[in-house]
């Protein structure tokens, strides 16, 4: 992959560069009290024609062949130990220089717990926001951490409980299964609030079958003029038979159990269990500044693997000034 072009910035950056690796490594002494200018030159030796880079420091200045010194900076290993890229402090340096695009690349190499120190940026809203925007799938999960839906029920109106009663995608015999599996007090008195006394003394088993005999909009009529305790028990159990149902229900509500229980920092724990894939885009929205504290959390290795691969002449231009 061709390196990326780069234009520096006129603020020098202040990068602790380790000398002694880089004298060791082309048989020269460091200069100590080296004054220039500037933090660095490129200059053409009169006797081999050849251009050589100064690297000047608080620790001293070297001297090297520039052509050597790119190749060199093009070894990740070797650049991990000239920038001293274990120091988060020169991570950050280096990372405070890439623009919003290039920022943004290196959050895939952080994972899940990394990203997640993130969201401490955002308000307790912002990440209700952040998780009704979630691909439904990955809020169920989430919800699932600690809560079920008679957690959300809990915080549903009657109406919006009538539109889970009320989609085609609720099969009749996952109803029948659960009312099957009801206290017989329960669904006696259920069957005759709806229907009269005169369904007092009849079984389960009548229950059952006159409710599966019902035609469609008897049948839904049926569901919706349950009672709203009716209701939350009738979601719960139906998500038990089939969690499926969850999909039902809005990711504004699912997010209700969440949001009126738990604080800000247990959200943002239950949070660090989404996939990468999923945090990147919610670290995107913060301003730019706190996307560089957060990415500087990428592994040395990792950020000299892709420095080395991408960006070699900012590197040299960062140490020639």
């Amino acid at each position: 992959m061709p390196a990326k072009s780069w234009v520096t910035r006129e603020q020098m950056i202040d990068l602790s560069i380790d000398l002694s690796y880089l004298s060791r490594y082309f048989g020269v002494s460091t200069i100590s009290n080296f004054y220039a200018p500037s933090t660095g030159s490129i200059e053409e030796s009169e006797t081999t024609g050849e251009e050589e880079l100064t690297i000047v420091t608080e620790d001293g200045a070297i001297t090297v062949n520039a052509d050597v010194m790119q190749k060199l900076l093009q070894e990740p290993e070797k650049l991990a130990t000239i920038l001293k890229l274990q120091d988060p402090n020169n991570r950050y340096l280096i990372i405070q220089q890439f623009n919003e695009d290039d920022l943004c690349s290196l959050l895939p190499y952080l994972d899940s717990e990394q990203l997640s120190f993130g969201l401490q940026y955002f308000t307790t809203d912002g990440l209700n926001e952040l998780m009704i925007n979630l691909p439904q799938e990955q809020m169920i999960n989430l919800l699932l951490e600690h809560f079920t839906m008679e957690d959300v029920a809990m915080y549903m109106q009657v109406n919006e409980m009538d539109e889970f009663f009320k989609s085609t995608e609720l099969d009749k015999n996952d109803v029948l299964e659960y009312f099957e599996s009801m206290e017989y007090e329960q669904f006696q008195k259920l069957m005759v609030n709806q229907f009269g006394a005169e369904f007092e003394e009849k079984s389960a088993e009548e229950y059952l079958e006159y409710i599966e005999n019902m035609d469609d909009l008897e049948y839904q009529q049926f569901l919706l003029n349950m009672e709203k305790p009716e209701k939350m028990a009738a979601m719960a159990g139906l998500c038990e038979i089939n969690p499926d149902y969850y999909e039902l229900v809005d990711n504004e509500v699912l997010t209700r159990p969440i949001m009126n229980t738990m604080n800000k920092g247990d959200i943002i724990k239950t949070m660090s269990t989404l996939d990468p894939e999923f945090l990147v885009p919610m670290i995107e929205e913060l301003p730019q500044d706190l996307i560089q504290v957060v990415a500087t959390q990428i592994d040395p290795s990792d950020f000299a693997d892709m420095l080395s691969s991408e960006f070699p002449d900012m590197i040299m231009d960062m140490l020639v000034g």
